[in-house]
């Protein structure tokens, strides 16, 4: 016990360390402090960073301790897949920022034995955006802007395939591969990409660890550039690393009709500084939920805000979530996930 107790003080240190990781970064000997924006905008295929699921969402996008998971699993970490008991689908729509909408879904079904397989798609769509030209204007000897010259659309697609098991009864690991294609006009870019995670039940209560690294793949050019679009840049992965622990303060497995949970993750990116989401997460009957969070040392994100319906319709076990973010200056977020589980 007093072992446990230790490994799971070590832990927390740890990930409460990683939010102030980047101001260790101010120390140097020349005094200077350097910019707050290190390591930002140093990657592409940032769609991987948006919210993907409801719940998760109103979490503060925490994705490591959850319990009940479902299909949607797959964006989050793919070793919660094993609570699937038979089949199981997810569907998600994002309403985000200057109009962009991202739409994503997941099925997922447990093969017994052989473990737990899935599939998933997401597609972002940018809308119709006018398209313009900088011209040089000989007599002011200046660029100006040039008028509206038609229009262009731009978004991306991720198709994957997921696999998770038990390796006991308190160790659950899972992983993803995917296909992703971005477009930009007539510029494309096509990569593949990996996500491994890993789910712990500690034994101590309801102490529950994760580790999940995201985003995994080989740096690549976009095809199709000329001299209006500029020349080939190399377009790394946006890869993450996330570590967190979740604990049950009110349990309602021996027949109580209460459940509150606290989460805790740190964050370190390879495009961004060290961040840390904290949740709170109340349940009732298995029913309905309530969900608040915030995401420490982000420019404009914050306070996530949700609930959700879980129902039995014949059989069908279904559920509703929805998350509001604020995200300041860009205002808010709205995001809906709607899932049914199939069979006993």
């Amino acid at each position: 016990m007093i072992k446990k107790i230790f490994f799971i003080g070590i832990l927390i240190t740890f990930i409460l360390g990683s939010s102030s990781y980047i101001h260790a970064q101010y120390r140097q000997e020349s005094g200077i402090k350097p910019p707050a924006f290190e390591r930002v905008g140093q990657t592409g295929w940032q769609f991987l960073h948006l919210p993907t699921v409801a719940r998760n969402a109103a979490l503060g996008d925490v994705k490591c301790g959850l319990t009940d998971n479902d299909a949607s699993a797959i964006f989050n970490n793919p070793a919660n897949l094993v609570d699937i008991k038979n089949i199981d689908a997810a569907f998600s729509k994002l309403n985000y920022v200057a109009d962009i909408s991202y739409t994503t879904g997941a099925v997922a079904k447990n093969f017994g034995k052989w473990g737990v397989f899935g599939l998933s798609f997401a597609n972002l769509d940018a809308g119709t955006m006018y398209r313009t030209e900088n011209v040089y204007n000989e007599e002011l000897g200046i660029t100006q802007r040039s008028g509206d010259l038609g229009t262009f659309t731009a978004g991306d697609i991720l198709v994957g395939i997921s696999y998770a098991r038990s390796v006991t009864d308190k160790l659950s690991i899972g992983g993803n591969i995917s296909y992703i294609r971005e477009k930009l006009d007539d510029v494309t870019n096509e990569n593949w990409n990996a996500d491994f995670g890993i789910f712990f039940r500690t034994g101590f209560h309801s102490l529950r660890l994760s580790i999940l690294a995201r985003n995994f793949g080989p740096d690549t050019e976009f095809f199709g550039f000329s001299e209006i679009y500029g020349l080939p840049q190399s377009v790394r992965m946006p890869i993450d690393f996330r570590m967190g622990i979740a604990y049950d303060f009110i349990e309602n497995s021996k027949g109580g009709p209460h459940k509150l949970t606290g989460y805790l993750e740190g964050v370190h990116p390879n495009d961004g500084p060290e961040r840390v989401h904290t949740a709170l997460e109340y349940t009732f009957l298995k029913m309905f939920s309530l969900r608040a969070g915030y995401k420490f040392n982000y420019d404009e994100q914050g306070v996530t805000l949700g609930g959700g319906l879980n129902f039995d319709m014949s059989g069908i076990k279904g559920r509703i979530d929805y998350a509001y973010l604020d995200y300041g200056r860009l205002k808010s977020v709205n995001l809906f996930t709607i899932g049914f589980g199939f069979g006993k």
